[in-house]
């Protein structure tokens, strides 16, 4: 045996050879395959050396990691970034309700005060017929209504939407809720909107804002005895009824998302035209797989 190849020898590992030849060879007992073997190249430094358990030990795959937001923009930017957050559907849902609800208000009123205004300003004109004028008068109050629904709808959503999304992204932010978020912004929205929304002229325009302060907080004092309501309700603090709430909320987002997945995939796959259709088939396959489970 050459000084190399003892040399090489005397660097192999008694873990090496347990592992791979079962006990070392004595000297007497080396063969030509021992030695090709033992004259293999040495690792090189960087390698991890065979006499560590790391060399053995297979390492561990960690399919997915959940990266948790350590900021407060880390959090707010969380909600764009995920699907199925409540921050966002709340906030749709609450603008869609509000126009449409500040529409059927306003337009209502603007009703009656076109109603009004056309008779006095119509009187002593001659029309071409009865019908004529029941058409003009007609026309006229669709015109009145639309007008005020969609002026009164816009500022509705607006300063609601404003508030909703405000108050569930400071959440986000401080990860902590506070009931005194509803009056605190519901205040400082409504002062902001009336103050350009209209012509401020100091000391009425100043006495206007006020005003405007103290509707949004004593609605904000609304909201937050709601939630306190709420929070009684399920024996938990307010930060815990929210998350409470936003977990459920989200379950349910998500559940629905699942449902309109399975519809719009009937619809493709059976050709189905009218989604109600699609709905309903799909809940009677549902209903027999639940009744062949149960026999």
């Amino acid at each position: 045996m050459t000084e190399q190849q003892k040399k090489q020898n005397s660097e192999i590992g008694w873990w090496e050879w347990l592992g791979w030849k079962g006990s070392p060879p004595s000297a007497t007992t080396s063969t030509p395959i021992a030695i090709e073997h033992l004259a293999e190249p040495t690792p090189s430094p960087e390698a991890v050396p065979t006499t560590s358990v790391a060399a053995i030990v297979a390492p561990k795959v960690v399919d997915s990691v959940e990266v948790v937001p350590k900021t407060g923009w880390d959090r707010v930017m969380a909600i764009y970034e995920r699907e199925n957050a409540m921050e966002k559907d709340a906030t749709i849902r609450v603008v869609r309700m509000s126009f449409l609800g500040g529409f059927l208000v306003g337009g209502a009123t603007g009703y009656a005060q076109a109603r009004h205004a056309y008779e006095t300003n119509n009187v002593g004109r001659k029309y071409l017929s009865p019908s004529d004028a029941v058409k003009r008068k007609i026309d006229y109050a669709i015109v009145r209504f639309a007008k005020g629904g969609f002026g009164t709808g816009f500022k509705c959503a607006l300063i609601t939407g404003s508030i909703v999304f405000l108050t569930t992204h400071v959440t986000a932010y401080r990860d902590k809720f506070s009931s005194w978020y509803f009056p605190a912004i519901s205040g400082v929205t409504a002062g902001l909107l009336h103050t350009v929304g209209g012509v401020f002229t100091f000391p009425l325009g100043l006495i206007g804002s006020m005003k405007a302060v103290g509707l949004g907080v004593s609605s904000g004092l609304t909201l937050s005895a709601v939630v306190h309501l709420y929070a009684m309700a399920i024996d938990k603090p307010v930060n815990d009824a929210y998350r409470l709430f936003k977990r459920d909320y989200e379950k349910e987002l998500k559940a629905s998302a699942e449902w309109d997945s399975r519809v719009t995939e009937l619809m493709q796959r059976e050709q189905i035209v009218w989604r109600q259709q699609a709905v309903k088939k799909l809940k009677q396959i549902d209903q027999e797989k639940m009744a062949v489970f149960d026999d």
